[in-house]
């Protein structure tokens, strides 16, 4: 069997006697030997496309279209490795096209030897050279392609630039063919310059704020030897504050003057007020409405007050909260109020509460670590709706709590290969003495396999405990309760837990589990199958899981997949419809 494809090029008139049949016929069509259709096949189809997207021709002159079609093929065989590819044309007597274009391809060639010099002040770090080296990404007895070639001379440029060496250039490189032994000899040269240390910051842009707001986002110290991911870090975290618009950051790569180089930043201060409003609706919590004003300015100082309201079904809250500029290392520290309202499951809780906390991220090409220190006062005051015959309860308590994010995930907003892990542990004292103090703890994991090109497996786990001696001295934020999207489907909103009356209480431990196959029919439509099953409990030894099943769709918004889900509750012998939309505007 021979590999065919076919060129679709629209030359009707020439193909045929009537418009009719020459609309059909292709002019031409490109066939390689057997052996080398699994290497040709994407590079011939790559010819087609370009004639494809080429300027139409003249649909007189075959001889100029087939010389064409034949040099851009000879062309991207070269760039391949295939440097004594030879093409020939026929008329097709099978009546597939007019003409026949026959690939003998030849030899492939090969890189036989790969000269890198690396010279200037990398020359003291041999350590690193030899790394350098060693990481090459076209060595000898690799097949030669052009497109390699290019991208490992920039790519090895740019990692002798990214640390010490600002001013790394391309001195030298070479390519030698030769066609009869189908062999390639590879050479390029890189100075790396000497090794640069940076000074101080030179800045430019600023009206309302002054020079000590960008010094902490600066990760450098004068003298610290250059490093090009601190600089495009500097300059992301500038771009990411609500400080500043518009954010440049460059080095004089001065090779006569690499000591205590200045960053100069240029920037355009972004407004200091803004307000934003969101509006959403979801199964679990019914239409959801979201104001919030934000300030960057206060009283002449980069502080960051944002205060706002929000409202659902289920809960509504007032709250304000003092964000402190970054420290140097990315550790920003705030202070707020809240003021909240809640009414789930016949349970109604009115809270206060003012704190303080230190939040911290770090990122790294293939992964993210958001930590969180927090420490709040609160008063919680709680009732059972048409329980009489348990008394309202007020809880005065103190509590920290420490959090701990890692996001390893090929997509924040559409994850399909990774994972989420996030791990809480807290303690509260409460104000009616040392006995009543608890230790709190949770953590939730969601793993993202790739199944396939158009399918994937989602699991999902979460556990949580409270050791106290009464749950009833515990604030509801540290108690648990399950059901609902993002739980276990099949069951109303944190309907599963300890029942008093028709009220679901919060419980003092907490185990959920789901598994979700997904299939992706096209861009954005898809289809899901899932399992949940979980519960919560003061004892979770002797409880009936909850299980829930069912199937959704799911569609994918620049927010991320949205999905309905119909599941149905065995506990409960019905069915659910599961679903969540958040806009913001």
């Amino acid at each position: 069997m021979r590999t065919e494809l076919l060129a679709p090029l629209l030359l009707a008139a020439v193909l045929a006697t009537t418009p009719a049949v020459a609309a059909e016929i292709p002019l031409a069509r490109l066939v390689a030997p057997p052996a080398a259709s699994a290497e040709l096949d994407p590079l011939l189809a790559r010819v087609l496309e370009s004639i494809k997207l080429a300027d139409p021709f003249d649909p007189e002159d075959d001889e100029r279209l087939l010389r064409r079609l034949r040099d851009a093929t000879i062309v991207t065989l070269s760039t391949e490795g295939y440097f004594s590819a030879k093409v020939t044309a026929e008329k097709d007597t099978d009546g597939k096209a007019r003409y026949v274009l026959r690939i003998d391809p030849g030899p492939r060639a090969k890189v036989v030897a790969a000269e890198i010099r690396l010279r200037g002040g990398i020359e003291e770090q041999p350590a690193r050279v030899q790394e350098l080296l060693a990481g090459w990404e076209l060595p000898v007895g690799q097949p030669f392609r052009d497109a390699i070639w290019s991208s490992s001379k920039t790519r090895l440029l740019a990692r002798v630039g990214e640390h010490d060496f600002a001013a790394a250039r391309l001195v030298d490189s070479q390519a030698e063919v030769d066609v009869e032994s189908a062999a390639v000899k590879l050479m390029m040269e890189i100075d790396s310059g000497p090794a640069f240390t940076v000074g101080e910051l030179s800045i430019k842009g600023l009206e309302r704020f002054d020079s000590g707001l960008v010094e902490r986002y600066n990760p450098f110290a004068y003298g610290d030897r250059y490093d090009s991911a601190k600089l495009l870090d500097f300059q992301r975290r500038l771009q990411a504050s609500p400080y500043f618009g518009r954010v440049t950051i460059e080095l004089d790569a001065d090779v006569e003057k690499p000591r205590a180089v200045p960053i100069h930043v240029e920037l355009k201060e972004a407004p200091t007020k803004r307000v934003s409003f969101g509006a959403g609706y979801s199964t679990d919590v019914g239409p959801r409405m979201e104001a919030v004003y934000r300030q960057s300015l206060v009283f002449g100082y980069p502080y960051t007050l944002q205060t706002g309201l929000g409202a659902d079904r289920t809960r509504q809250v007032a709250f304000a909260d003092v964000l402190l500029p970054p420290k140097p290392n990315g550790a920003q520290d705030s202070l707020g109020v809240l003021a909240e309202h809640t009414d789930i499951e016949d349970v109604i809780t009115d809270r206060r509460a003012g704190g303080v906390a230190r939040a911290n991220k770090h990122e790294w090409p293939d992964s993210t670590i958001e930590t969180r220190i927090s420490f709040n006062l609160q008063r919680e005051q709680r009732r059972l709706r048409g329980v009489d015959t348990v008394a309202p309860v007020t809880n005065d308590v103190l509590s920290g709590v420490y959090s701990w994010t890692r996001r390893a995930v090929d997509s924040i907003i559409d994850p399909h290969r990774g994972y989420v892990l996030n791990v809480r542990v807290g303690a509260g004292l409460s104000r009616s003495g040392i006995n009543d103090t608890f230790l709190y703890s949770y953590g939730r994991y969601m793993r993202y396999f790739e199944l396939g090109r158009n399918d994937q497996l989602i699991l999902r786990g979460e556990v949580g405990h409270t050791q106290a001696d009464d749950a009833d001295r515990v604030p509801n934020e540290f108690l648990f309760r399950a059901g609902g999207a993002g739980s276990v489907r099949g069951y109303a909103y944190q309907s599963l837990g300890v029942k008093t009356g028709s009220a679901t209480v919060g419980s003092l431990s907490m185990i959920t589990g789901s598994a979700e196959y997904v299939h992706w029919f096209g861009a954005q439509w898809g289809g899901a199958m899932f399992y949940d099953v979980g519960d919560a409990d003061d004892d979770l030894l002797n409880v009936k899981w909850a299980r829930g099943y069912g199937v959704g769709g799911r569609w994918k918004s620049i927010a991320g997949p949205l999905g309905l889900d119909v599941a149905y509750g065995q506990r409960d012998h019905r069915f659910r419809v599961h679903f969540a939309i958040t806009i913001a505007f």
